[in-house]
């Protein structure tokens, strides 16, 4: 791969790197935006099932009321055939089966409206529980988001500490390098120094004990009252010398 293709390529995967983060960032937007219709939905249905709970209330009062109307009305027919009046009684058993069919009829849209209500209710906690979870899985990824982010600046940082620090690092052993050069040369100039002069020679004579030996004043002294006060040894002519008897 030549090299204008690597960079072409290096700059379509960045190009694509980039348009997958804005339609990432996109689409988190639009779920938002999806949360909140769903929220407004779940606000509405709410209202729409107090709505309903409202008129079960009503009818289960109506109904209530009609069953005791009926039951009322049903003792005093009771009371009045026992009375003798018929025509009461009858009219009395005429409110009664009206009472009834209305009731009947009350009943039976309670009946249904209890079953919308109890699917409504139904439907609001299951949309309560879906709209809990996505916002759940929304704010995870956001956060996971963020925390890629802050690892990524952090690695960025510690990329260019570890690289300002290696370079720290060359320039001390590049100086530590310079530094022992200059003390080799040092060394060597105090060496030739002394060459030139003969005192390393002195030096090494020293050092092997040759020569090089001083004496104190005491050290002197004493050589000095040491030869003075002995008698120097004769030599074998001195000695023959003695030996010869004197001549009479």
């Amino acid at each position: 791969m030549s090299v204008w293709n690597k960079l072409f390529s290096a700059v379509k995967g960045g190009v694509n790197e980039a348009a997958e983060s804005v339609a990432d960032t996109q689409a988190l937007r639009i779920l938002d935006q999806e949360i909140r219709d769903a929220e407004n939905a779940l606000r509405r249905a709410r209202s729409d099932l107090a709505g309903i709970m409202a008129s079960n209330k009503s009818l289960q009062r109506r109904v209530a009321e009609a069953r005791d109307k009926e039951r009322k009305d049903t003792e005093s027919a009771r009371a009045a055939l026992q009375a003798g009046r018929e025509d009461l009684a009858r009219g009395l058993a005429d409110r009664i089966s009206k009472t009834r069919t209305e009731a009947s009829r009350d009943e039976a849209e309670l009946e249904r409206l209890n079953q919308r209500q109890q699917q409504m209710i139904k439907a609001v906690q299951d949309t309560e529980q879906r709209i809990q979870q996505m916002r759940r899985e929304v704010e995870n990824v956001k956060a996971n988001e963020s925390l890629i982010k802050a690892q990524s600046a952090i690695a960025t940082t510690q990329s260019g500490v570890n690289s300002k620090l290696g370079n720290a690092m060359d320039s001390l052993e590049r100086i530590r390098k310079k530094q022992e050069m200059t003390q080799g040369r040092l060394e060597a100039g105090e060496e030739l120094a002394a060459l030139e002069s003969g005192s390393d020679l002195d030096r090494q004579l020293l050092a092997a004990g040759i020569g090089g030996q001083t004496q104190s004043a005491d050290d002197v002294l004493a050589q000095i009252m040491g030869t003075s006060s002995t008698p120097s040894i004769a030599g074998p002519k001195d000695q023959a010398a003695l030996e010869r008897p004197k001549d009479s």
